[in-house]
């Protein structure tokens, strides 16, 4: 008797694992283990948003700044990937016509590791600084990673998104 109560739990435990894995399987909203984080909110084509800041050299700042083509780079001081993408990000967009009034760079954090990457940013750039924790400006651009890239056309609109390797720096107009 005891033999077969076993039995019998064993199987509908059994049973109860396998209607559970099938459940989740065809599930929509099931996570994904791929460790792909969300993406920014703002899609291409839209608008810069309305923000007003204060860069950390050159005073305040706002979207009516940005004219022409222009490119918006966001950092944290916590992300590894950030500090490692900001040096290639100031030698892509070191020739950009216009100069640095045309790129705009949040760096969102503090310490030792802002201080290096407005030091190396900030000749390339205009550069916002804000604290961690604070939704700040850069929260009007919708963004939820980091780094991010942003390619702005000549009528103010987000063009395109990726990695620092894909942007697509404007090249100055041949003299006619």
């Amino acid at each position: 008797m005891l033999v077969a109560a076993v039995v019998l739990i064993a199987c509908l435990s059994v049973f109860n694992l396998v209607l559970t894995l099938a459940v989740a399987r065809r599930s929509p909203g099931t996570a994904t283990f791929d460790n792909e984080p969300p993406a920014n909110s703002l899609p291409d084509g839209s608008p810069l948003p309305e923000f007003n800041a204060h860069t950390h050299a050159d005073g305040p700042i706002s979207r009516e700044d940005l004219r022409g083509e222009a490119i918006v780079g966001f950092f944290s001081t916590t992300c590894q990937p950030c500090r490692e993408q900001a040096p290639e990000f100031a030698r892509v967009v070191r020739d950009i016509p216009g100069g640095r009034e045309q790129v705009l760079a949040f760096v969102k954090g503090g310490g030792a590791a802002e201080a290096e990457l407005v030091g190396l940013l900030s000749p390339v750039a205009r550069v916002v600084t804000e604290p961690a924790g604070h939704a700040g400006a850069s929260a009007a651009f919708g963004i939820v990673r980091w780094p991010s890239y942003l390619n702005v056309d000549a009528e103010g609109r987000i063009t395109d998104r990726g990695q620092v390797s894909e942007l697509a720096v404007p090249t100055p107009s041949p003299a006619q």
